[in-house]
């Protein structure tokens, strides 16, 4: 079988980068070890332009250029979400982000950072308290928030309804590349199947590591997240980012509240959730509690993994970059725009790529007419 895409990985982003890619006319296949919407539906479901803990370690770690890309691929992201949204008329909330992910900072510590945001073309509000009891600044913005597999299932839906063919219980076992072309090995994961199905490809994009290009950009071990849901004593309308520990986000989700504990090893996850549990208790009055977790990659200061490799043909989404939303989204759309040649870079993908898909993308206008 040949395609001019395979993406590894049914996950955010790449599911992201199917949908965009096939709906410009490229013939694409996802191949996904795990049963259907477990690589999709995780996260907390919260989509914003940018935290500020993030875009101040990015701007401190690479540079006020990196920061602002960052809030830059983030509007992308949020704007192909929404377009999903829309697509799929998918069940969401538009919610209020409260940013105290510095803590309580002086104004003027976020001054910069809400210069770096706005800057890169997002909305965002500089608010500031100070009384008898505290005084800080934290930055409000407007975000999305919606059920993760819910929001994956209509992505998936919607890249195999622009002509994503997705395989799922296939797991990858070979990738070689000769004469630019990718050959891509897989089986099916039925105890009984034997054989090798080989895909040629243009381009692979690999959002699980697999890959030696994706390998190479796994920045560090998986970390594990406590997250409870409970009732609260007052009633929570708006996401709150806090600097942690032991919360991290609050997370309004009907009558209910989601919150999320910081990122820590599976050895110190114990203590984490119960401390977790004891704040939800004194600080909210929290009832009903659930507690579950997630288990998360991690990013180097906030910046997911992701881009073309150095081995032709071959791009990754690694980090938070291939299920978080946020991230994966902007981390799909970024990839995909790479793909396609709309971004400021040169096209990706070789002119008779380009020209099969033009000609499906010609074909499939004339038939809906």
């Amino acid at each position: 079988m040949a395609r001019d895409v395979v993406v590894i990985g049914a996950t955010v982003a790449g599911l992201t980068a199917a949908r965009r890619l096939a709906s410009e006319g490229f013939g694409v296949t996802v191949l996904d070890p795990n049963p259907e919407g477990a690589s999709v539906g995780i996260g907390h479901g919260v989509s914003a332009c940018a935290h500020a803990s993030t875009v101040a370690n990015m701007a401190a770690a690479y540079g006020p250029t990196s920061a602002h890309e960052h809030v830059r691929r983030n509007l992308a992201g949020m704007a192909e979400i929404r377009r999903v949204i829309a697509s799929g008329g998918v069940a969401h909330s538009e919610v209020t982000l409260q940013d105290h992910s510095l803590g309580f900072a002086l104004a003027r510590e976020l001054r910069d950072v809400a210069a770096l945001i706005t800057d890169s073309g997002a909305e965002v509000e500089l608010l500031e308290i100070s009384d008898n009891h505290r005084s800080g600044a934290w930055l409000s913005s407007q975000a999305v928030a919606l059920d993760p597999a819910v929001y994956g299932a209509a992505l998936a839906s919607q890249a195999a309804t622009a002509g994503a063919v997705i395989r799922y219980d296939t797991t990858v076992t070979h990738l070689q590349r000769r004469d630019g072309v990718s050959l891509v090995s897989h089986r099916n994961n039925l105890a009984w199947a034997r054989e090798l199905d080989v895909t040629r490809a243009a381009a692979v994009v690999d959002t699980l590591g697999i890959s030696p290009w994706g390998r190479i950009a796994e920045v560090a071990p998986s970390q594990w997240v406590p997250v409870i849901r409970c009732r609260t004593a007052e009633p929570i309308n708006a996401v709150t980012l806090l600097a942690g520990p032991p919360v991290w986000m609050i997370r309004p989700d009907g009558d209910e509240v989601i919150l999320l504990g910081v990122k820590t090893s599976p050895e110190a996850y114990p203590g984490a959730a119960e401390e977790l549990r004891r704040w939800a208790t004194a600080s909210l009055g929290a009832s009903e509690m659930r507690e579950a977790h997630m288990v998360i990659d991690p990013s180097d200061h906030g910046r997911p993994a992701a881009g073309a490799s150095a081995i032709p043909g071959g791009f990754y989404a690694r980090g938070n970059g291939r299920g978080e939303l946020m991230n994966g989204t902007a981390s799909g759309t970024w990839l995909a725009s790479l793909l396609i040649g709309s971004g400021q870079h040169d096209v990706a993908l070789p002119l008779s790529s380009r020209m099969r898909a033009q000609a499906r993308s010609v074909g499939h206008r004339l038939r809906r007419r």
